[in-house]
């Protein structure tokens, strides 16, 4: 007994329109998930920059604090003469020190402090600023009530930069300022 002939089906033309129709559809769908998926990847990129901005300035804030902290704390110990030349200074008159760019930069008649190694770092700490925190002290008659310090204080973020000159280029400065009524 001879096999039984192979038939094939017969195609219409509808189910060949058919076959095409689908192709078709795979390829939208597989365009619109492409085009999600950038989507995603790019609004996550931007989730990053965020967050790397929030953690810098956070590391910034917590710099100015602790150079905030260490003048307050020079000026309760009443050591204004201690080795890293810590003064309290007399505001001039209408002109406070802490508005100048030169103190802060150097070449003025006042320079603001910098924090000394021994307060950035510790045995249980890892994170030192790689630019130091400043601060500043000086009195001032425009607070009623008696005799009243300003200090002020400016933390960088660990992606600071400037120029020669003492001009910001990158990364940010966070400037903070306490007011102490001396009795």
């Amino acid at each position: 007994m001879s096999p039984a002939p192979f038939l094939r089906p017969r195609r219409t033309a509808s189910s060949s329109r058919q076959q095409g129709v689908t192709l078709i559809i795979a390829l939208v769908m597989l365009v619109v998930i492409g085009l999600a998926s950038a989507a995603v990847m790019r609004s996550s990129l931007t989730s990053d920059v965020v967050s790397n901005n929030a953690r810098v300035h956070t590391l910034a804030q917590q710099a100015a604090q602790l150079a905030l902290r260490f003048c307050e704390t020079q000026i309760e110990l009443e050591s204004k003469d201690w080795v890293g030349g810590f003064t309290i200074h007399a505001a001039s008159a209408g002109n406070p020190y802490w508005q100048s760019f030169e103190t802060w930069h150097g070449g003025g008649a006042v320079s603001a402090v910098n924090l000394p190694d021994a307060v950035l770092g510790s045995e249980d700490s890892s994170f030192k600023p790689t630019t130091v925190p400043q601060c500043l002290a000086e009195w001032t008659d425009t607070v009623p009530g008696g005799k009243t310090i300003i200090v002020t204080a400016r933390g960088f973020s660990p992606d600071y930069d400037q120029t020669g000159d003492g001009r910001q280029t990158a990364g940010s400065v966070v400037w903070l300022q306490s007011t102490l009524s001396v009795k």
